[in-house]
């Protein structure tokens, strides 16, 4: 959701809430809508999501704006970073 949508539901301009989003919650909305969106993109790939399709769910405009968001928040290539964290599938054995 961005900004202008929140404040208009809440029937506030767009400053007065990112104001008191930032006083309630302790950062700017900004930042809290680019670390939502990078924990969703994180998931999917712990889902089992390939880079780009996680990054779409997530609402990158595509995998390499996704990985360049990843290497300026946590320093390291995503490709890297998150290659050994997928949840293993589990089958379930009949006999």
């Amino acid at each position: 959701m961005t900004a202008r949508r929140l404040a208009a539901s809440a029937d506030l301009s767009t400053s007065r809430m990112q104001h008191l989003f930032s006083e309630a919650v302790g950062v700017p909305f900004r930042r809290y809508r680019a670390w939502a969106r990078m924990r969703r993109a994180i998931d999917a790939v712990v889902q089992g999501a390939n880079l780009t399709r996680a990054a779409h769910e997530a609402g990158f405009a595509d995998q390499a704006h996704f990985a360049n968001a990843f290497r300026k928040t946590f320093g390291a290539p995503a490709s890297y970073s998150l290659s050994k964290i997928r949840r293993p599938t589990t089958s379930i054995r009949s006999g």
